[in-house]
């Protein structure tokens, strides 16, 4: 069974006030947002997981100032409470392959992220 590399955990969190929560949507791509921005965050089931077995059980959905972020994975849980504590810093998505190494820590397979239009 492969590790996973330190780097690829699907989140990072600190015990100090987080400024940003960044997203790392691929090796390229990062999006951050002020933590201040965040209005409200809602975990719940995934509703595409009843049709498909094998799709991402839960949504944690976070309503920024400037946009709408969702995020698909297992486990999610532990990022709602680092997202409580304002102690969340980082959310990765995962290369599929390390799916399963540890059913018990988050493990994150899809982030949208939705920019709030604005009234002209």
């Amino acid at each position: 069974m492969p590790t996973m590399p330190e780097n690829e955990r699907s989140y990072t969190s600190v015990s100090k006030y987080c400024a940003c929560i960044e997203f790392h949507l691929d090796e390229h791509r990062r999006r951050g947002f002020h933590s201040s921005q965040l209005i409200e965050y809602t975990l719940d089931p995934n509703p595409d997981a009843e049709d498909d077995k094998h799709a991402p059980p839960e949504k944690l959905a976070l309503a920024f100032s400037t946009a709408d972020v969702v995020i698909l994975g297992w486990c999610l849980g532990l990022l709602a409470d680092r997202l409580r504590e304002n102690e969340l810093a980082i959310v990765r998505v995962q290369p599929k392959r390390y799916r399963g190494i540890d059913e018990h820590t988050p493990f994150v397979t899809d982030v949208k992220i939705t920019p709030i239009e604005k009234n002209s």
